[in-house]
C-alpha cells in the first residue's frame, strides 16, 4: 500500500480572521437589519398612532354632531307637538266662535223679527188698521205631496186697547184643469178651519194642515178677518203663494 504525502500549508490565524470577519458581517447585518426594522416601525406605529388620533377625533366630532342632531330632533318634534296641539285648540276655538257666531245670528233674527212684530204693534200709522194679518207661512210636509202646515200671526195696534174676537175666513185661489177655483179652507181642512177663532188685545198665532186636489196650482191666498161685533168691517187682504211657501209673509195685495 503507497502512502500519499500532503503538504498543507500552516496558517493559524486564517481560522479565527474567518470566524470574526462572517461573526462581523453577522452583526453588521443585524444592526443594519435591526435599524431598518426600528425606522420602519416606528414610522409605521406613529402613522399610525396618528391615523388612530385622527379617528377617535373623528368619533368625538361624530358624537357631538349626533347628539346635536338628536337634540335638533328633539326639538323639532316638540315644535311639531305644540304645532299639532296649537292647530288642535285652534280649531275648537274656531269651531266654538263658528257656533257663537251662528247662535248669536240666528238670536239677532229672532230679534229682528220680534222688533219688527212689536214695531208693527206700536207703528202709529197702523193705529187705524185694527186687526190684520201680521205673518203667514205654509211649510210643506215632508213625503206627503200637496199637504202643507199652516202659521198665522194677527196683531192689533197697541193704540187699541180694547179685545177684538172674531173668526177667520181663508180660501186658496188658483188653477185646475185650466179653470180658476177658489178653495175655502173649511173644505180642506174642516178641523184647522174650526180653530180659526181669534179673541185678542195685540196679538194671537195660529196653526193647523190642509191638504190641496191633485192637479190643483195655487197662485194666492186670501185672509178674511171677520168680527163678532155687529157692524164692525171686515177685513181683507190677499198674499202670494209662493212668497207664503217660502217662508216669508207675501206681499200684500189689498182687492
Amino acid at each position: 500500500m503507497q502512502h500519499k504525502i500532503i503538504i498543507k500549508r500552516h496558517r493559524p490565524w486564517l481560522k479565527p480572521a474567518l470566524v470574526g470577519g462572517v461573526s462581523m458581517a453577522v452583526l453588521l447585518g443585524s444592526w443594519a437589519l435591526y435599524s431598518y426594522t426600528r425606522a420602519t416601525t416606528v414610522s409605521d406605529f406613529e402613522q399610525a398612532q396618528t391615523e388612530a388620533q385622527k379617528l377617535r377625533a373623528e368619533r368625538r366630532q361624530l358624537s357631538r354632531d349626533l347628539r346635536t342632531a338628536r337634540a335638533k330632533v328633539d326639538e323639532l318634534e316638540d315644535q311639531i307637538a305644540y304645532l299639532k296641539q296649537s292647530n288642535q285648540i285652534d280649531k275648537q276655538a274656531c269651531a266654538t266662535v263658528q257656533k257663537s257666531l251662528t247662535d248669536l245670528q240666528a238670536e239677532a233674527s229672532e230679534l229682528r223679527e220680534q222688533v219688527a212684530f212689536y214695531r208693527g204693534i206700536a207703528a202709529p200709522d197702523q193705529a187705524k188698521a185694527g186687526v190684520r194679518v201680521q205673518e203667514i207661512r205654509f211649510d210643506p210636509v215632508p213625503k206627503q205631496p200637496g199637504s202643507f202646515r199652516l202659521f198665522l200671526t194677527l196683531i192689533q195696534s197697541v193704540r187699541q186697547d180694547k179685545r177684538v174676537s172674531g173668526h177667520i175666513e181663508m180660501k186658496v185661489v188658483g188653477k185646475q184643469g185650466g179653470a180658476e177655483r177658489s178653495l175655502p179652507l173649511d173644505t180642506l181642512s174642516p178641523d184647522a178651519a174650526k180653530n180659526l177663532v181669534f179673541s185678542l188685545k195685540y196679538f194671537e198665532e195660529f196653526s193647523g194642515q190642509f191638504q190641496l186636489p191633485s192637479g190643483f196650482s195655487p197662485e194666492r191666498v186670501v185672509i178674511t178677518l171677520v168680527p163678532d161685533r155687529s157692524g164692525a168691517p171686515r177685513s181683507e187682504e190677499s198674499f202670494d203663494w209662493q212668497r207664503i211657501v217660502d217662508n216669508g209673509a207675501g206681499d200684500e195685495v189689498r182687492e
